[in-house]
């Protein structure tokens, strides 16, 4: 049914919209809690269903099937991460590059990490989910390369990191900061967000100053 037809139709004392807009959250809690559970090439959409606790012809109205959920839960866990790193690096413009690295890596991890259903499925479920959420990955990869390498060629400017070709350096970070977190996240008992931070830092310094 399009919006338009929905538009101040009422159910149950509701508006139909927001019960949609409910449901489709509802189906996205429970992507996420059963991609990370059983990971995505063993999940189902029934069991997603019955997370929900919701029927598979409810979830056909709001999906095409594991894919475009797996793709729009991916999509907005990236969005959010990315949205806090770049408003971390804005609000150190001004600063050291330790301490923009710092700021930006903490704003990751928490954006990303704490939850370890978020990092699981955006980090390691997505990893050969199929050709048309590869594709997606290595999208979005190239964003945060831009947005990496922009970041360094900033520092470069300031005189605070050598000059380089920061797009493959990019990359390296990528791979290690992911892995790092995907760990962390994890990981029973957590080490402190401080000691991972340490850790992180040395490894983008050696990668943008070697």
């Amino acid at each position: 049914m399009s919006q338009e037809t929905n538009a101040g139709r009422m159910y149950a004392g509701q508006p139909v919209e927001d019960r949609q807009r409910q449901r489709r959250a509802r189906f996205l809690e429970s992507g996420l809690s059963v991609f990370s559970r059983d990971g995505y090439a063993n999940s189902s959409v029934g069991a997603i269903c019955k997370d929900a606790g919701l029927s598979s012809r409810q979830f056909y109205e709001e999906f095409t099937g594991r894919e475009s959920l797996l793709l729009e839960l991916y999509e907005h866990i990236d969005r959010e991460s990315r949205e806090a790193v770049s408003a971390a690096l804005a609000d150190h413009t001004e600063h050291s590059a330790v301490e923009v690295i710092d700021a930006a890596v903490r704003a990751y991890v928490e954006a990303i990490g704490r939850d370890p259903r978020r990092a699981r499925v955006a980090l390691v479920e997505v990893v050969g989910a199929g050709p048309k959420v590869e594709k997606f990955r290595l999208e979005l990869r190239r964003a945060w390369g831009s947005l990496l390498a922009s970041a360094a060629e900033d520092a470069a400017l300031q005189g605070e990191i050598p000059p380089g070709d920061y797009e493959m350096r990019s990359i390296a970070i990528i791979g290690a900061v992911n892995y790092v977190v995907d760990a962390w996240s994890g990981s029973e008992p957590r080490r402190p967000l401080d000691d991972i931070i340490r850790v992180l830092r040395r490894v983008i310094i050696g990668a943008v100053s070697a």
